[in-house]
């Protein structure tokens, strides 16, 4: 019951990686009217229904419209005409009766259960089938026609059905692997990237575990008056500690980096470098007005770099999606948190809304704001433009070692 009501309320999948409905609802709406001009047609002249002809035309083509809005409702509004109409034929003593298999309910049907294969699960298909023969057989049977005629009709009426759900079936199951496919897709960039944000930050750990390291050791010979043995033993082992820290990271980081990967060596990029990136993207033809109300040695080596490659990543989509918008990047530094904000203009040789960022950079704008715990907004503005925005927390630990005094500057 729980698939039935599951799929009751089932419309047509989008398709993959669009929003809009995998089938277009202009021409159900030309096929419904061309069927029920016909059925008007054939009903009236040839079958004698007289001023009935318009009702039972409606109640074959309209689930032809139906079956785009809801498929299985659709489906049953179907099941049901076809007892009346054979009935109705039955009862005005219709020269032609109407029987399934005839051409005007035969094209009534395959949309219907093309479109219903295609949107329901394989179980309700396979119901839908069986119901719709078993009614057809049974408004047939008592019915007294030649044999070889019923046959040959519920044969080539039995193959067409099958034909459409196999059609539909097939289909879905095409969207269904490319939707597989395209998650399989995201979640290895997803991995990959965060693989890339971990290699930049162990740069970044290890230069501190390597200060830690050789301050150890290098403190006994330092301090004035020599220190005791016991306090010696705990510098070595805060150095043994450090340098084994400092092993471990390098094997993690060979497990992340791919075999023909080579380490880096340039040291990461941080907030003093914000000023030639915006250099480098007016160069490209996007006006960039920098402001950072943060001074760079109140920010720690991995907010740096964080901020850094958010506002690299969100300078690279102004200049693949908005060429020449012009560009607005601030960032400021608080108590509590470090916040960004890149907002761009529509570009001036385009019009409509200014599409996001390659879905790849935007992954690994969240996945740098996640590691530390922060927020991310990226999304188009009312006028055409796009915005993103990000809130890094503090940590407390950190705001309790530097004194309440910070500068404020400005770059751009």
């Amino acid at each position: 019951m729980g698939v039935l009501r599951d799929a009751w309320y089932v419309r047509v999948p989008p398709s993959p990686g669009a929003s809009r409905p995998m089938l277009r609802r202009l021409p159900f709406a030309v096929l419904t009217g061309a069927l029920l001009i016909f059925s008007v047609l054939f009903y009236v002249v040839t079958a004698g229904f007289g001023v009935l002809a318009v009702p039972a035309a409606v109640l074959l083509a309209g689930p032809v419209l139906m079956a785009w809005y809801r498929p299985l409702p659709a489906w049953a509004a179907m099941v049901v005409a076809m007892p009346l109409i054979t009935g109705l034929g039955l009862a005005l003593h219709s020269p032609i009766v109407p029987q399934p298999w005839l051409l005007d309910q035969t094209l009534a049907q395959l949309p219907v259960m093309y479109v219903l294969a295609l949107s329901s699960a394989r179980r309700v298909t396979a119901v839908a089938v069986a119901v719709t023969l078993a009614v057809g057989i049974a408004i047939t049977v008592p019915q007294d026609l030649a044999p070889d005629r019923v046959s040959r009709g519920l044969l080539a009426w039995t193959l067409a059905l099958l034909l459409a759900v196999v059609l539909g079936h097939a289909r879905r199951m095409r969207r269904l692997a490319t939707l597989r496919v395209a998650d399989e897709l995201g979640q290895r960039r997803i991995l990959e990237e965060r693989a890339r944000i971990a290699r930049e930050l162990h740069d970044v750990v290890a230069h501190h575990m390597s200060v830690i390291a050789v301050q150890a050791a290098s403190a006994p010979y330092r301090i004035a008056g020599g220190v005791s043995e016991e306090a010696a033993e705990e510098f070595a082992a805060i150095n043994a500690a450090a340098r084994e820290s400092l092993r471990d990271m390098r094997h993690l980081l060979g497990a992340l980096r791919g075999s023909d990967d080579e380490p880096g060596t340039a040291p990461q990029p941080g907030l003093e470098d914000l000023g030639a990136l915006a250099e480098s993207v007016r160069r490209a033809g996007v006006p960039v007005q920098l402001t950072v109300c943060a001074p760079a040695p109140s920010l720690s080596p991995v907010e740096s770099v964080t901020v850094y490659r958010i506002v690299q990543e969100a300078l690279s989509n102004v200049v693949r999606h908005a060429p020449g918008a012009r560009t607005t990047v601030s960032v400021g530094a608080g108590a509590d948190a470090v916040s960004l904000a890149v907002d761009n203009e529509p570009p001036p040789r385009a019009s409509g809304t200014v599409q996001p960022g390659s879905r790849l950079g935007l992954i690994g704008m969240r996945e740098r704001v996640a590691v530390l715990g922060g927020d991310l907004t990226a999304a188009a503005t009312d006028e055409g433009g796009f915005v993103v925005r990000a809130r890094l927390p503090r940590r407390a630990a950190e705001r309790s070692t530097r004194s309440p005094q910070g500068g404020e500057g400005g770059a751009g």
